[in-house]
């Protein structure tokens, strides 16, 4: 995955517990076009900066943001930023169309997370290699979830030892559907919105927000799962299967037994109880 040319930009922590960008507050002179510039030069260096009676440094390495008077430190974050642009229209078009999602879209955030991009295509490249393939079934599928669970599946990928909180009809494993407007029901609503995925919150006053994910999941040969399974080939020692569906000529039901088969791309916001 080739990030070099992505547009990011970078927040700060602010004492209200919201991230914020630098851009928006008006005594702090970085941008996040300068930050960004020093940060590709050397992502474990510290940039030191003074402006009037400002002086702080950051530590890339750490990221956090130093204030070189009064000793008083805040965490930074560095984010894919997609709003509003072509990448969001495809999207938030694709969520609509394909996952039949009748809600208004609040945000779109990408998870840029190298490290589970890298474990993911190595198990991809394992896969068609044991397989003996060019290529190996890969679909875009949905996942909802609470907003309690954000955090924790955008820095270490989704957790086969919480599953089963919800029916497991087809199998023990982490679920995923076709459409959207499936995943919605196990997305629990709230009125207080999270921020963008290092962003700040936009919510909508008065309505409940709700998330879902959109991952590159690898589904590879499937077979129909049932509530017992543990695997996709339960009860043997053959790995043919790498998915279990509820229909194997029509899916759209799709479970998950390992989670280096995914990588959460997308994190979608929008309202609904």
């Amino acid at each position: 995955m080739d990030t070099s040319d992505f547009p990011w930009c970078w927040y700060y922590l602010a004492d209200c517990g919201r991230w914020h960008r630098f851009e928006d507050d008006p005594d702090n002179p970085l941008r996040s076009e300068d930050i960004e510039k020093y940060y590709k030069r050397n992502s474990k260096a510290v940039l030191n900066t003074s402006s009037g009676n400002c002086e702080s440094k950051m530590d890339y390495s750490a990221m956090l943001q130093t204030d070189l008077i009064t000793g008083r430190q805040r965490r930074i974050q560095r984010a894919f930023n997609i709003e509003r642009g072509p990448e969001y229209l495809t999207v938030a078009d694709y969520v609509k169309t394909e996952g039949l999602l009748n809600a208004d879209i609040v945000s779109i955030s990408r998870i840029q997370n190298l490290d589970l991009w890298e474990i993911f295509c190595r198990k991809k490249k394992q896969i068609m290699r044991i397989q003996d393939v060019k290529e190996i079934q890969e679909k875009r599928l949905f996942h909802g979830t609470e907003m309690t669970n954000v955090d924790s599946i955008c820095k270490y990928n989704f957790d086969l030892r919480l599953t089963g909180k919800h029916a497991s009809v087809y199998g023990k494993g982490i679920y995923f559907a076709k459409h959207a407007q499936f995943a919605d029901r196990y997305s629990i609503g709230s009125r207080d919105p999270l921020p963008l995925y290092g962003g700040e919150t936009r919510g909508v006053q008065g309505e409940y927000t709700k998330v879902i994910f959109l991952a590159r999941v690898i589904i590879g040969k499937s077979t129909v799962g049932q509530d017992i399974y543990r695997k996709p080939d339960h009860g043997s020692s053959e790995n043919t299967h790498y998915s279990c569906v509820d229909d194997v000529n029509h899916p759209k039901i799709f479970v998950i037994f390992d989670p280096n088969q995914i990588y959460p791309e997308y994190l979608i916001q929008y309202t609904g109880r």
